[in-house]
């Protein structure tokens, strides 16, 4: 098997890149990073999808393309609120320009399969306690805050996806990303361009430490914590099934909700003399829970639930050296 990855730098890159890897695929990956550090098995090139010229380096035949490149605000180094037009024409150039330029060619090689990684950003309005989403619904983007143009663009992505690469004949997919948990080279995101702990591994971290951990806005509000193995399993499943086509959330139809996210970080980091402490006043990250249905019968996917995912992470903090690396170690 021979597989493309655009974006393989990026932790969710990483991540397929190691699969396939480990079941014997020969990986190609494209980034804009000069080298592919700890990939070294997989055959690298250094180009930005802005310059279509670049195409011409990759081979013109591979069973699958996983395309993750793009960019979003945490990646950023500056934002709509430090630099408006820069940050909405980057959305575009990268986004839009840059995807047509890998839909250009896909359509004009010869690929068996190609899955693209777009956003839930794009179900933003739907986001609401007890309402289990599923995979077709219309757009229903947030124009207010800091992701509307990006979530624009990974739309028209997708949409140009689904035009141009059935012309070739290749079978096309979309999977629909919400925030990938997952222990991360860098336990940093980009906010405005300044970073911060990522809020889920400070949890972690004052788990670890004993510290009282905090419980924010409502309780009981509901989603799904995805782990970024369920990624894997829905692309995999996405390339063995026999569709032609489909868009599909990668969701776990768990439910859970925030305070049970973090009792389950305290059961598994920390020690029953953990303390909770309660901040209803403190704004949390709306909710969005995935009805899996379709994907369970037509790819065969089972997905990792919260405590297993929880316990996978514990194994990689500390089995491969994670908490020396980031200092957390006292």
């Amino acid at each position: 098997m021979k597989v493309l990855i655009f974006g393989i730098t990026g932790n969710s890159g990483r991540h397929l890149a190691e699969f396939y890897l480990s079941i014997g695929s020969e990986v190609w990956g494209v980034g804009r990073r000069k080298d592919a550090a700890g990939l070294e098995q997989v055959n690298y090139i250094s180009f930005d999808i802005q310059d279509r010229r670049d195409f011409a380096r990759l081979p013109s035949e591979f069973d699958l393309v996983i395309n993750l490149a793009g960019v979003q605000p945490s990646i950023l180094n500056f934002s709509e609120a430090t630099d408006l037009f820069t940050t909405l024409r980057e959305y575009v150039d990268v986004n839009v320009r840059g995807i047509y330029n890998v839909l250009e060619y896909v359509a004009q090689a010869d690929i068996g399969t190609y899955i693209y990684a777009t956003t839930h950003r794009d179900y933003e309005l739907y986001w609401k306690n007890q309402n289990f989403l599923d995979n077709d619904l219309p757009p229903a983007i947030n124009y207010e805050g800091d992701h509307a143009m990006y979530a624009i663009t990974k739309v028209m992505g997708r949409m140009m996806g689904d035009y141009m690469v059935p012309m070739s004949g290749t079978r096309c997919f979309n999977v629909r990303l919400p925030m990938m948990f997952l222990v991360p080279e860098w336990p940093y995101y980009l906010s405005d361009g300044v970073a911060h702990s990522m809020p889920f591994l400070k949890i972690i971290r004052d788990a670890i430490d004993g510290r009282p951990l905090e419980v924010w806005g409502d309780p009981n509000m509901q989603r799904d914590y995805v782990y970024i193995d369920n990624l894997v399993r829905v692309i995999n499943g996405c390339y063995k099934s026999s569709l032609r086509k489909g868009t599909f959330s990668v969701g776990t139809g768990e439910a859970v909700s925030t305070e049970m996210f973090v009792k389950s970080i305290g059961n598994i980091f920390g020690s029953s003399q953990t303390i909770y402490k309660y901040r209803p006043e403190k704004r949390t990250y709306k909710s969005a829970v995935y009805n899996i249905s379709e994907q369970k019968e037509l790819l065969g996917y089972r997905p990792v639930l919260l405590d297993e995912m929880l316990q996978k992470m514990k194994v990689k903090l500390f089995d491969e050296g994670y908490l020396e690396r980031w200092g957390w170690l006292r």
